[in-house]
């Protein structure tokens, strides 16, 4: 049986999606998780919220899915034993030194791989099940055959059905961190993606996708392997959590998916109707909606004629001429009104008030028996049972009636008095003697002590127990070595192999080809151009399993003149490429027990750290010189989207044509600012990168930085990359530096002297 999971960034939330049908509700502690704009859960708050869900059968999922940093590594063991103390049934995490910490210290919790976690193939799945994962949570960029290729590996599959997509491809978005300083890794994201941009002559919100709707592909889902079915909306509303989770509830229970509700979630909330992402193969116009970044409401009038029903107490906004107002109407569908522009209803009165109804009464009940026992000169005992199990209370020693005798029908009605529980008494037996008296006090202290009991145990066996050597992989106690390291090694980085090639003539120590093109031919006509040179090979941060292990194939071809890979995402980590593995930025290792479960000594920590932070961490770091990070991974193509292409993105091959291809155009921003595009091809399609409109600079404050084995210059066509690479060669030989770049170019040194929230 599939499992649908709501979510819930409050308890009323919670509560509308338990009494609305959840299987599974997944919500924040107080501190380390990626909503931290919700009202969330900690202390008492936590365990009742839990115990509310266990008592009507409904598993709490926990999301600890931020990255963590090593001050904090007190407060996240505390919050862990909170939990675990609270006793739900899995936590989601994003960080590899979070699982780590859960596995050793509340291995009883089911550890489930946040989206975050960037796992989107067959590889990555496999990495989890062999540090301790029970579930993965697949990134929103899978389309269904990719989903299939990660069933049957021993761990659960779980994967979004409705809301709010992120553009980026899940993990890989540090474009709220590097430009707004709020990171989306720490549950801060500021949405710079729904804010308007121009790419070409397009202008609008380009980087803003409409809500996901799956609600016609869940039985194929259900075949390829998804057993957990996920509604994104921990910052939404109770009432919106009520009316997507009932819709979703219905339609696994095998019910029809009728109009009405298709058209009830466009009325709670839309962006231009919805898509349904990425799971049949993405076309790149069905995806995005560029007029909006917000609710559009639903079309209720035009022309002076109401199309629909209106109450006076709905949201109304009229549009027209590219502006928008707000509007009060009452009436019926044909009623001619005095406003001419098109009438969009942003909340529908009825349905809000429908949908608090459907959680303000307990509608999630458990049938239980009961038998009463009334005899005169004993205890009264109340034994009640659900089934699985029983609990009997005892009250105080039954009376003689003095005058009436008992009445077994108010007996029983006083003691079925179950409200603000989620019990129902199916059937009450009585064993009495005639001359009985029992108060209606004394039944209510017995039914409260019998359900109170009951409710105890059914909380005990729902609580997760820790199993015999599921706590640990052995990496929590791995030694955390800290190799001291004089030389720095000046490693350029590049897509061009003529680039790279220029950049050893000019003093670098080592090259790493990070290739735009994955395909065969092309990584073969790089590799002639790298004539013989030894290099390192940038795994690509996303590529389906087959592209992956095409990549892998090739690389296994190149023999001594391959020198190591940077690992990207935690499927390389697991994957045998036959020389030495170090770590790129975009693992997103924030900790030093993240840095121990990789098992790498060789490593670049994640960007969003200072270098007082990253100075913590163990082992050998490279450190991001030069260059424009990508801010975010694109599983999409903005131009085509821009553009409303239609056709299936894996089958373009624009760029290979065109005279003007995607590289060399910029996401233009409303500040001007440009941040320039870089295509990845490969035969599963294009993964696009928006890169920094600033380079990383570190040059000029290289004697604050933490002491590194390594200064990466992540080179671009179009820079100067022989006068970077001989400042760089000057400084580190401590001579003079000449000016490398032109007076004009502004650069960012990034977190590295500055905190990210």
């Amino acid at each position: 049986m599939s499992e649908l999971l709501s979510p819930a960034g409050s308890m009323e939330a919670l509560t509308a999606a338990v009494q609305n049908g959840a299987d599974a509700v997944y919500f924040g502690a107080r501190l380390f998780n990626a909503r931290r704009g919700a009202d969330n859960f900690d202390g008492d708050g936590l365990e009742r919220a839990v115990s509310y869900c266990h008592a009507r059968g409904v598993r709490a999922h926990v999301t600890l899915n931020t990255l963590v940093r090593e001050d904090e590594t007190a407060a996240l063991e505390r919050e862990i034993a909170e939990i675990a103390a609270a006793g739900a049934d899995a936590v989601i995490v994003q960080d590899l030194g979070v699982a780590a910490r859960v596995r050793r210290l509340a291995p009883q919790l089911s550890l489930h791989a946040s989206t975050q976690m960037a796992v989107h193939n067959r590889q990555g799945v496999e990495y989890l099940r062999g540090h301790g994962f029970d579930r993965a949570v697949l990134a929103r960029e899978m389309p269904l055959s990719e989903i299939e290729k990660c069933a049957g590996l021993g761990v659960e599959l779980e994967a979004f059905c409705h809301g709010a997509l992120c553009v980026s491809c899940s993990g890989q978005c540090l474009f709220s961190s590097l430009v707004g300083g709020r990171s989306g890794n720490r549950g801060m994201c500021a949405q710079p993606c729904r804010l308007p941009y121009r790419l070409g002559e397009k202008r609008g919100y380009l980087l803003s996708p409409r809500d996901l709707m799956l609600l016609d592909d869940l039985r194929d889902m259900e075949r390829a392997g998804v057993v957990s079915f996920k509604i994104e909306g921990r910052l939404k509303r109770p009432e919106y959590v009520a009316v997507v989770t009932a819709i979703y509830r219905r339609a696994l229970d095998g019910e029809a998916v009728s109009e009405a509700d298709r058209e009830a979630l466009l009325q709670i909330f839309n962006r231009g109707g919805f898509s349904r992402g990425y799971l049949r193969g993405m076309n790149d116009a069905a995806l995005m909606y560029s007029q909006r970044p917000n609710h559009m409401g639903v079309l209720v009038g035009e022309n002076g004629v109401l199309r629909r029903d209106v109450d006076a107490e709905d949201a109304l906004v009229e549009r027209a001429g590219g502006e928008e107002r707000p509007v009060k109407l009452q009436g019926r569908a044909g009623t001619r009104v005095a406003v001419r522009g098109k009438i969009y209803r942003l909340t529908d009165a009825r349905q809000m008030r429908l949908a608090r109804e459907s959680y303000a009464q307990e509608r999630r009940t458990v049938a239980l028996t009961a038998r009463l026992t009334l005899r005169v000169g004993e205890k009264m005992r109340l034994r009640v049972s659900d089934g699985s199990r029983e609990f009997e209370a005892a009250g105080e020693s039954t009376q003689a009636a003095s005058s009436r005798p008992l009445d077994p029908a108010r007996v029983r009605a006083q003691v079925g008095k179950t409200g603000g529980t989620p019990y129902v008494f199916a059937q009450i037996n009585l064993d009495a003697d005639e001359t009985a008296f029992a108060a209606a006090a004394q039944l209510n202290a017995l039914r409260r002590e019998a359900l109170e009991g009951l409710t105890a145990l059914r909380l005990a066996a729902m609580r997760p127990r820790a199993q015999a050597g599921s706590a640990s992989t052995g990496a929590e106690d791995a030694p955390l070595s800290r190799p001291e390291t004089d030389t720095i090694r000046l490693i350029a980085r590049s897509d061009r192999p003529e680039i790279l090639l220029e950049a050893l003539q000019n003093g670098a120590d080592e090259i790493v080809f990070d290739p735009c093109d994955l395909r065969r031919g092309a990584l073969d006509e790089a590799l002639r151009a790298l004539a013989g040179h030894p290099f390192a090979l940038a795994l690509p941060a996303v590529a389906n399993a087959d592209v992956l292990e095409g990549v892998r194939a090739w690389a296994r071809t190149v023999g001594g003149q391959l020198t190591a890979v940077y690992a990207a995402n935690v499927a390389h980590l697991g994957m045998d490429w036959g020389v030495e593995v170090r770590g790129d930025f975009a693992l997103n290792l924030f900790n030093a027990r993240a840095v121990a479960e990789t098992g790498l000594m060789r490593y670049m920590p994640s960007l969003e750290l200072t270098a007082r932070q990253a100075a913590e961490l163990p082992g050998e770091k490279e450190l991001l010189f030069w260059g424009r990070a990508p801010l975010m991974r694109l599983r999409h193509c903005p131009l085509r989207a821009a553009q409303d292409l239609s056709g299936p993105h894996d089958a373009c091959r624009r760029c290979d044509r065109s005279a003007t291809p995607l590289d060399g155009l910029a996401l233009i921003d409303r500040r001007g600012a440009a941040f320039p595009l870089r295509r990845v091809a490969s035969d599963g399609g294009c993964v696009v990168e928006v890169l920094n409109s600033v380079p990383h600079w570190l040059l000029p404050k290289r004697a604050r930085l933490c002491a590194c084995s390594g200064w990466v210059l992540l080179l671009r066509a179009g820079e100067p990359a022989g006068e970077i690479v001989r400042a760089c060669r000057a400084a580190l030989a401590g001579g003079e530096i000449g000016p490398a770049l032109p007076e004009n170019l502004q650069t960012t040194s990034g977190h590295s002297f500055r905190g990210v929230d």
